[in-house]
């Protein structure tokens, strides 16, 4: 029995239901290669990784060559943290299938595993054989720089730099945009947590105990945080409305916003938070900024915020009165959830900022200082926000984790967003992490990105040698990794664009 594109859209937008159903389809289908595959991926999307692995092996047990079974159980083991398992998993399926994504993903885990040689010719052979038109040559082209940097083989990379530069004279958007959203994907696996809400307001609240300076609304991970959140709503500050999200949600999945706390009180695998119910409204809605944070260098650690970003607004007037009735479109502003609704207009003008439901960030600071807020302060405090959450990240060890565990650059610049919302008085929340934010979306989304996606680009992959550059300094090139990463630093610095430093 086939399965339609129709399951594909649930797994999308309703996981727990296309999970559900799949379960049942492989329990009554136990031969069904598209069943488990689906199951598989159901949970990928949700980055619940050991599920799908072991869902990825029973479809490959069922079909061996199943290509999307073999790389994404590689995958799986890659995002798990688990490099010797991967590297293992990926050369069958290059055995198996002869993929050339199967075979930069060699080069990759050979890289993390500081097996230069071995990363090397995994690329060479790559490049050697693709197909011009694969995919997966800029990938290639960046990995096999990035070894031969770490490898002390500056002109070699220049090389290579090259020819994925010219790539991105000819098409600056796709190669852009591609590389930066598959570097989001290979990243340093620990990474994924704080893409889940439970983990994401755990480490929060623990680190606002030793650096308050963080604002971000109170948040309980039920059922561990029960009795917390009882003791929480009979205090003083007890709010007059609860959000409450689902674990492993997205794109606004199964939010409710209520004002009985024992709704709330009886969700499992949620997180409740302390709803803001005074945002910053835009012409009588609520909305939310993607801002953009990125980390060039783990060790030492410089990392960046955009000027720029993505406000998305919800279709419904807001009503602040708990009992006003408000659902979803009024509350939740994901455009994604509310796509159908007849009040939501979308300007597909990219020239337009400041109109409909998807407007920029610096259209949204105009707004406030036309409205007797200081603008200029509230990114101010958005640059201050961002800090806090990557100082969080390097409290925790993640960076020196990253820099210890590989070569320096076997882990590309990371790209990361925070959903950020201004309150009333023109001060951001911070309300979720986006470890892999998305390069498509509305014309405004597609030029405000396309812009970032050139920067980050320009700052991360430059010649490290031109025609201006000394001998003396070629040779420091050459003989000395702090001079490569001098240069790099100095590419960044001089292409950073609307990339403004964190002071870290």
């Amino acid at each position: 029995m086939p399965l339609t594109d129709d399951i594909r859209d649930l797994i999308e937008h309703e996981t727990s239901e296309a999970q559900r159903l799949l379960r049942d389809l492989a329990t009554t289908l136990p031969r069904s290669v598209e069943a488990h595959l689906l199951l598989a991926t159901s949970h990928l999307r949700r980055l619940e990784f050991a599920q799908a692995l072991t869902y990825y092996r029973e479809t490959q047990a069922l079909d061996p060559k199943n290509d999307e079974a073999l790389r994404n159980a590689a995958f799986c083991l890659l995002a798990m943290g688990d490099n010797e398992g991967a590297l293992a998993a990926f050369r069958h399926a290059f055995s198996m299938n002869g993929s050339a994504g199967a075979l930069r993903f060699v080069g990759l885990l050979s890289h993390r595993l500081a097996r230069l040689d071995e990363a090397i010719a995994a690329y060479e052979r790559l490049l050697a054989n693709a197909q011009p038109t694969s995919k997966e040559l800029p990938y290639a082209l960046q990995g096999l720089a990035f070894a031969l940097r770490d490898a002390g083989r500056p002109i070699a990379a220049d090389q290579a730099m090259r020819q994925l530069i010219d790539r991105f004279r000819r098409e600056p958007v796709s190669t852009s945009s591609s590389v930066v959203t598959r570097n989001n994907s290979d990243d340093f696996h620990e990474w994924s947590p704080y893409a889940d809400k439970s983990r994401l307001a755990a480490a929060l609240t623990v680190r606002r105990a030793a650096d308050p300076a963080g604002r971000f609304p109170e948040s309980f991970v039920l059922p561990a945080d029960r009795n917390a959140l009882q003791a929480f709503a009979a205090g003083p500050t007890a709010p007059a409305l609860y959000i409450v999200k689902p674990i492993r949600g997205s794109g606004g999945q199964g939010i409710s916003v209520t004002a009985d706390l024992a709704t709330a009180l009886a969700g499992d695998d949620v997180v409740v938070q302390r709803y803001i119910d005074r945002p910053f409204l835009i012409e009588g809605r609520k909305g939310h900024c993607r801002i953009y944070g990125l980390v060039t260098s783990a060790e030492p650690l410089r990392a960046y915020v955009y000027s720029e970003g993505i406000v998305r607004i919800a279709p419904q007037l807001y009503d602040p009165d708990p009992g006003g009735g408000g659902g979803v479109s009024m509350h939740v502003t994901n455009t994604a959830l509310h796509m159908g609704n007849p009040d939501l207009v979308i300007d597909q003008d990219p020239a337009q900022e400041d109109t409909g439901a998807i407007r920029s960030v610096s259209a949204l600071l105009r707004r406030m200082t036309a409205q007797g807020l200081d603008g200029q302060a509230a990114f101010g405090e958005i640059k201050a926000l961002v800090e806090w959450f990557v100082r969080l990240l390097a409290a925790d060890g993640l960076f020196a984790r990253q820099a210890a565990s590989a070569p320096a650059r076997a882990f590309a610049p990371k790209l990361f967003g925070l959903d950020v919302l201004i309150d009333a008085d023109g001060h951001p929340w911070l309300i979720e992490m986006q470890r892999s934010p998305a390069a498509r979306g509305a014309p405004l989304v597609e030029r405000i990105n396309a812009e970032m996606f050139h920067t980050v680009f320009r700052m991360t992959h430059g010649l490290l040698i031109d025609d201006a550059t000394a001998p003396e300094q070629i040779a420091a090139l050459r003989a000395d990794d702090g001079a490569r990463r001098a240069r790099e630093a100095e590419i960044e610095v001089a292409n950073r664009g609307k990339f403004v430093p964190l002071d870290l």
